[in-house]
């Protein structure tokens, strides 16, 4: 990326922003939920069209001493009704069989409700026997309900940490390093300084929202994994998304500026209509090492 990349539109705010917003949280929580258990089309779509991407990253920032680190990135889950919990139960399960260290939850595990991830549970307490844990930050659906301590505390109790700006030291082959996480941009409260105060910045970020990826490498983060744009969720064939969630073109895959380096997944799930069309649903498999 040239850091100079801007769409004329800003997704984040303005009023054809805020009547979307308006829009798909009301839909999300009120209209929704009576669908749960009734019509859940997206769980038949999900197991045909999902991919796993896999990448290896070597951020100038990583530490030396540290044996590679594999991490599951899995974002926008959005558990709810067009969701079925045996069919994601069923492939969080097989994902953990390619094993890795860490699994970062980057946001919007829930649709529209704090409920809607009660059901689903079972199926995600299998993310939390990696290693190294696994770890959650909010994202902007954790906020369409009025309850979004109610999701931390669902997810704490199946093993499922959240970082809402904070950061830990874990140790992982030999060495250490600093996990962190953001809390959403749009709709949470960001707090930068809390994140990077405890142990300096984080070489590892969790952040909902691509779009807080110059300030991270502005603060010396050297990698950043996110979700958030579906990857447009539709598309046609070789076009753009046709709503586009980055002001930066962040859409997805791996992109760099300066020092760092941002992964943007396509996410597991669907909000607002119940399909993808040009996009297919992803779980990314990245492993981090040193430079050389």
């Amino acid at each position: 990326m040239s850091g100079r990349e801007r769409r004329w539109l800003n997704p984040h705010r303005g009023v054809l922003k805020l009547i979307e917003r308006t829009v798909d949280r009301i839909a999300s929580r009120y209209l929704y939920t009576h669908l749960s258990g009734i019509w859940s089309p997206y769980s038949w779509q999900l197991p045909r069209r999902l991919v796993i991407a896999e990448g290896t990253l070597s951020p100038t920032r990583w530490p030396q001493a540290m044996a590679p680190l594999r991490v599951l990135l899995l974002t926008d889950i959005h558990a709810g009704p067009f969701l079925t919990p045996a069919v994601l139960g069923s492939i969080l399960s097989e994902l953990m069989r390619l094993e890795p260290d860490l699994v970062a939850v980057a946001g919007d595990v829930v649709t529209g409700t704090s409920r809607d991830v009660e059901p689903f549970l079972e199926g995600l307490a299998a993310l939390a026997s990696a290693p190294l844990g696994a770890w959650f930050c909010m994202g902007n659906h954790e906020y369409f309900t009025p309850h979004p301590q109610h999701v931390i505390e669902q997810l704490e109790s199946v093993g499922i940490r959240t970082l809402r700006n904070h950061a830990v030291r874990l140790a992982h082959g030999g060495s250490t390093f600093v996990l962190g996480g953001l809390d959403d941009l749009v709709l949470g409260t960001p707090d930068w300084e809390r994140v990077c105060a405890p142990a300096g910045p984080p070489h590892l970020l969790l952040a909902h929202n691509p779009d807080v990826f110059y300030e991270a490498e502005r603060r010396g983060i050297g990698l950043v994994l996110s979700g958030h744009t579906h990857g447009g969720q539709i598309r046609f064939p070789g076009g753009p998304p046709i709503v586009r969630q980055s002001r930066y073109s962040l859409d997805e895959g791996i992109l760099t500026f300066g020092s760092s380096a941002i992964v943007v997944s396509r996410g597991l799930g669907v909000s607002g209509v119940p399909l993808r069309f040009g996009v297919r649903p992803e779980a990314v498999l990245l492993t981090v090492e040193a430079p050389f």
